[in-house]
């Protein structure tokens, strides 16, 4: 029998984040690094070898639904509306980090990232979205549970990081660590920590989502890699 350790935990949600979101595995033991105070894996085995170890508490595994959800929303959650614009019924509903709002023939789709632009898919011609005045309702009423699926996510990740301090400094929401500067593994640009939360944790360059960004540019060092023999 194998006797586990705080490391094995610790790979094991590594391998749980790379299937999740289908990143690759290295990435992962870094993200998971991050959350326990290391710029990177090879930075927490060096560490794990002068004796550094997890408080039982701290090993939280962050593809839990309870660490990332709202206790009042959950991930798979829809709520769904219906309504009527000039005679031309809509469907709205609301997920737990997006929008979609569709009517006959055609559908728009809005990401709680600012920064990505609406998803306009049209099915039939002519169309109810040509006329531009039904168009500008609909983007409005989307835009609104846009706003509010924001506003909740805002909510859920707490104002260290969501609200800079004097130095625009924030807290990364989802595996923590404070900075006023983040680096986009996707797109190596760098924006403050008031850019990040303006455009919800999403690169405000590329739109890579939060699990893209690091306090450090950490993968630029000429460091070898090492994934801990797993």
């Amino acid at each position: 029998m194998t006797i586990r350790n705080e490391l094995d935990t610790l790979r094991t949600f590594a391998k749980n984040l790379s299937r999740k979101h289908q990143i690759r595995h290295h990435d992962s033991l870094d993200i998971i690094a991050m959350q326990y105070g290391h710029p990177h894996w090879v930075a927490l085995m060096k560490a794990w070898d002068k004796g550094w170890r997890p408080a039982p508490w701290e090993l939280v595994d962050i593809n839990e639904c309870s660490v990332t959800e709202s206790p009042t929303r959950s991930v798979g959650s829809v709520r769904t509306s219906e309504g009527v614009i000039a005679s031309e019924p809509y469907t709205l509903k609301i997920g737990f980090d997006d929008v979609l709002i569709s009517g006959n023939g055609w559908a728009i789709y809005l990401d709680h990232a600012p920064s990505k632009p609406a998803i306009i898919e049209t099915y039939t011609k002519p169309n109810p979205l040509d006329d531009k005045a039904f168009f500008s309702k609909v983007m409005k009423i989307a835009m609104e549970a846009a706003d509010g699926v924001r506003e909740a996510i805002a909510k859920d990740w707490g104002p260290a990081s969501m609200q800079p301090d004097k130095d625009s400094s924030v807290k990364h929401p989802l595996f923590g660590g404070v900075s006023a500067e983040w680096f986009c593994m996707h797109c190596e640009a760098c924006s403050t920590g008031a850019q990040m939360a303006a455009n919800m944790w999403h690169c405000p360059k590329c739109s890579a989502t939060p699990l893209d960004m690091h306090s450090t540019a950490w993968w630029k060092d000429a460091v070898i890699r090492a994934d801990g023999g797993t």
